[in-house]
């Protein structure tokens, strides 16, 4: 039996603080510069260089936050310039009249573009300060993101089933209202999900997309042992790379050991 997953709802908004939106933007950015720090070294200087120029354009909104980053504090002008360059883009004049640090209804839209575009642009820095060739670039986030995810892995978060699963992913979907999707469970060796509209997805077309699926869709693989270490992913289309349709298929190798992917005419039943 298919059940609708996800509705997409253009208005949607979720409850949050500015100052935490900020400081999701700052954590990402941190463990960039930490990891690049211990591959190349000799990178630093033409990648802040790179994102003070790209963030130096956004409106100083002087907002400063409590920070113990080890890597940012040492960069002043790219930590201030991070803060504003993630003010601009979760539309901060919307949201000004109360406190930073005050809980209020942020449009989800606004938060999807703030967290994907502000990975971006440290993500595209990498070609643009000429620090690795985009091939180079693209198999470096893919590891990043790899390691990234493995590390928030928590069997105390493990599901059993699919229906657990089902039940997990509706929670988070219902929050956002940013994704239309159906899942099916075939049996105990497959579930089939089917995502028809994803904003996620939407808002990096115009990016380069191969790059925007290193660090978005490419960690959804790495992340299904984080639902349960049996289950493994197959996926053949997305609709960040232009695709009509994200095609989950989720495995139980306990009881599948065939892994053979589904074909589109099981997808296109699904709705």
């Amino acid at each position: 039996m298919k059940k609708v997953m996800g509705t997409y709802n253009e208005i949607s908004t979720l409850n949050y603080k500015l100052s935490d939106v900020i400081a999701s933007c700052l954590n990402g950015l941190e463990i960039f510069l930490k990891h690049l720090k211990e591959y190349k070294p000799h990178s630093i200087p033409s990648f802040i260089a790179n994102l003070n120029t790209k963030y130096g354009t956004s409106q100083d909104y002087h907002v400063s936050v409590d920070s113990n980053y080890d890597n940012l504090t040492k960069y002043p002008e790219l930590l201030k310039g991070s803060i504003n360059y993630a003010l601009s883009l979760v539309n901060y004049e919307k949201y000004n009249k109360s406190p930073i640090d005050k809980e209020m209804d942020i449009d989800a839209i606004d938060l999807i573009r703030t967290y994907t575009h502000f990975e971006y642009s440290f993500t595209v820095a990498l070609i643009e300060a000429k620090i690795m060739s985009r091939e180079e670039a693209i198999k470096y986030i893919q590891k990043m993101t790899n390691e990234i995810t493995h590390l928030r892995t928590d069997p105390n978060n493990y599901v059993e089933s699919f229906k657990d699963s089902i039940d997990r992913f509706q929670s988070g979907l219902g929050r956002w209202q940013m994704q239309t999707s159906i899942a099916k469970i075939v049996d105990k060796k497959r579930m089939l999900y089917k995502v028809n509209k994803c904003k996620w997805g939407e808002l990096l077309r115009d990016f380069d997309r191969e790059l925007c699926f290193s660090f978005l869709c490419y960690q959804d693989f790495e992340g299904t042992k984080n639902i349960n270490p049996n289950f493994l992913l197959t996926r053949t289309k997305t609709i960040l790379m232009g695709d009509d349709y994200c095609d989950f298929c989720y495995h139980d190798t306990r009881y599948d050991d065939d892994l053979t992917h589904p074909s589109e005419i099981e997808f296109e039943e699904l709705g």
